[in-house]
């Protein structure tokens, strides 16, 4: 008796050779790294595009309504940059004052100094009247001052937040395309350490507030992004973004707490090192501290593991609750198990996630330019100056919301290019993550990629396309 053989088992004995394999040694073929530039396919696909939309619309909004209410309270150079002077601030409004004798002489501003923002669309208001009279070379000088009186307009805090997270992904993606690592090393450690760490320095209240919302919709966002990714890879179809958010919002604290509980273990532990120091403000106590000095360093010692466990698995946590179903401290501990187990691996690994999000940001930002710089530039030759200029491509320095009507009708249209390029960012960074930890798990524990959690095919999928699995 002959029987037929059966390729769904077939395939599955060489999937887990394949995997027992990797696991068994410490070199990982080319063709499984670059397995993770399958996420540039995989984040531009409408159901990631639309979940990637709405997590930059929960951060947008926000932003954009506390600069509204708040005002603006960040000084032209912006983040990182020092704060003003006194002297450069009244150099500030004698630049301004001379700008509107010169231009506008007939506008009263109301108060001792100068509101820049608002100099600044009466400039342009002027160049456009000019315009339509034909004075070009007059309208030419108006605009320039109103470009110049732009320049000194102070930034709300989400706005300078932003440019400044939007110069430190420019500098990694202009150091890739250069072939430096400084510039891409200077980059991420700016988006990561640098930025939040001067937020929370020039605006604490706003770094606090913002913070915490935007790390609870990254969490939610990234525990979707990654399950639908993971979905995918097993072979299961496209998760529906309305129950791959369902997916996450159901688990909202496991996924929160797997990148904040190993802080605030930290930060516990670490108020006995503060109550500690107290010993040290009288005699007999300073004496008593030193003596015992041992206990803040063993105490220290574990606030310290935590930390370092928190930065290691901070990247692979969504991902391992998101396909294996963890528990929030045990998905907190993958990534560090995973580095100490194969440092090289896990090195190689995450360098080679890196270098795909570098690419597909650099893609993105060349859509974000065709899809809003070129028309801006087109329309801007047509209607020769009067069209309000700092409102027709994606910058973040102009995320204020402008004065003028017109300016804001295109200012809008344009923002809602800006919030979904930052989606697909957001789905590029969280896929290729979850790639990268299968990858990881695969190599390190011998399972393959498609093994995701729950095993069941669910029901909350669109039908599985002849290339879903191909292409995953």
């Amino acid at each position: 008796m002959r029987y037929a053989r059966v390729p769904f088992i077939s395939l599955t004995i060489l999937s887990v050779d394949r995997s027992a394999q990797l696991a068994a040694s410490d070199a990982v073929p080319f063709s499984r790294l670059a397995w993770i530039a399958g996420a540039l396919g995989t984040a531009a696909q409408p159901h990631r595009l639309v979940v990637g939309f709405l997590l930059a619309l929960l951060l947008w909004v926000p932003g954009l309504a506390w600069d509204a209410s708040v005002g603006a309270t960040i000084d032209p150079p912006g983040l990182l940059a020092e704060p003003w002077d006194d002297i450069e601030q009244d150099d500030a409004q004698r630049t301004l004052r001379r700008l509107a004798v010169q231009h506008v002489p007939d506008r009263n501003f109301e108060g001792a100094r100068i509101p820049a923002a608002e100099l600044a669309a009466a400039l342009a208001l002027r160049a456009a009247e000019l315009v339509s009279d034909g004075s070009d070379q007059q309208a030419e000088r108006v605009a320039a001052a109103a470009r110049r009186a732009a320049s000194l307009a102070p930034l709300g805090n989400f706005q300078a937040l932003a440019a400044a997270q939007a110069d430190a992904c420019a500098a990694v993606i202009d150091g890739a395309l250069a072939l430096d690592v400084r510039p891409i090393a200077a980059g991420f450690r700016a988006t990561v350490i640098d930025v939040p760490a001067a937020c929370a320095s020039r605006s604490t209240i706003f770094a606090c507030v913002f913070g915490a919302w935007a790390m609870l919709v990254l969490a939610v966002g990234a525990g979707a992004l990654a399950r639908m990714e993971a979905v995918q890879i097993s072979g299961r179809g496209l998760l529906r973004p309305g129950a791959a958010v369902a997916y996450a919002v159901e688990r909202w604290t496991t996924f929160l707490l797997s990148w904040l509980a190993p802080v605030a273990i930290a930060a516990v532990v670490g108020i006995t090192c503060v109550a500690w120091g107290f010993l040290f403000r009288s005699n007999v106590g300073g004496w008593i501290g030193a003596a015992l000095y041992i206990v803040p360093l063993f105490v220290g010692a574990i606030a310290g593991i935590a930390l370092l466990i928190a930065a290691l698995g901070a990247f692979h946590a969504p991902s391992a609750i998101a396909c294996d179903g963890l528990s929030a401290l045990d998905a907190s501990q993958r990534g560090a198990i995973y580095f100490l187990a194969r440092p090289m691996l896990w090195t190689v690994v995450l360098g080679t996630t890196l270098a795909v999000v570098t690419v597909g940001f650099a893609i993105l930002r060349i859509i974000g330019w065709a899809i809003t710089a070129f028309p801006a530039a087109m329309v801007d030759i047509g209607a020769n100056g009067a069209a309000p200029v700092h409102a027709l491509a994606i910058s973040p320095q102009h995320w204020a919301i402008p004065l003028d009507g017109r300016a804001l009708f295109i200012w809008a249209w344009v923002l809602l290019i800006a919030i979904a390029v930052a989606g697909a960012a957001i789905s590029l960074l969280v896929g290729t993550l979850t790639r990268g930890y299968l990858l990881l798990r695969e190599a390190c524990d011998g399972q393959p990629t498609d093994a995701v959690w729950p095993f069941e095919t669910p029901l909350d999928v669109s039908e599985v396309p002849p290339a879903a699995r191909r292409n995953a």
